[in-house]
């Protein structure tokens, strides 16, 4: 299954989008939806997971808050996992991959999904040229 044409480009510095990781359930803090299919939750000692699900959850950004339905304390990418939201509590999309992800890759993530501006940029100053002196004649 392919990307939609419109999903921003895969990055050299992205995370596995095949991610194994498994984030513990009462410690997840936050999250941000950077899509209708990934977002970033952020767990224990503020780090940050990059969470991928099998099909689009067109209501996830519009919900006021997220849960989870796992078979144990953990939402991991397998054994159907998935992530809860609406009013109701009753959508839910599955989770295809998770992976920890540096502060590096963070930014990346949010400036791709157009979250964050890039940083910008300064002009490198033009490089001091030697060469001929100018003499004054007089």
């Amino acid at each position: 299954m392919s990307a939609p044409s419109d999903a921003p480009s895969r990055q050299v510095s992205d995370p596995d989008h095949r991610g194994n990781d498994c984030i513990l359930i009462r410690s997840v803090r936050d999250y941000t939806p950077l899509d209708d299919r990934h977002l970033l939750i952020r767990g224990p000692a503020n780090r940050a997971y990059f969470v991928t699900l099998f099909e689009p959850a067109f209501g996830m950004r519009g919900s006021v808050g997220i849960g989870f339905d796992s078979r144990d304390d953990q939402l991991c990418p397998f054994g159907g996992d998935a992530i809860v939201f609406g009013s109701l509590g009753r959508d839910r999309a599955t989770v295809q991959s998770i992976s920890r992800i540096t502060a590096e890759q963070e930014e990346s993530i949010m400036i791709r999904f157009g979250l964050r501006e890039p940083a910008e940029q300064k002009a490198p100053a033009p490089p001091e040229v030697k060469g001929a002196e100018v003499e004054e004649l007089g």
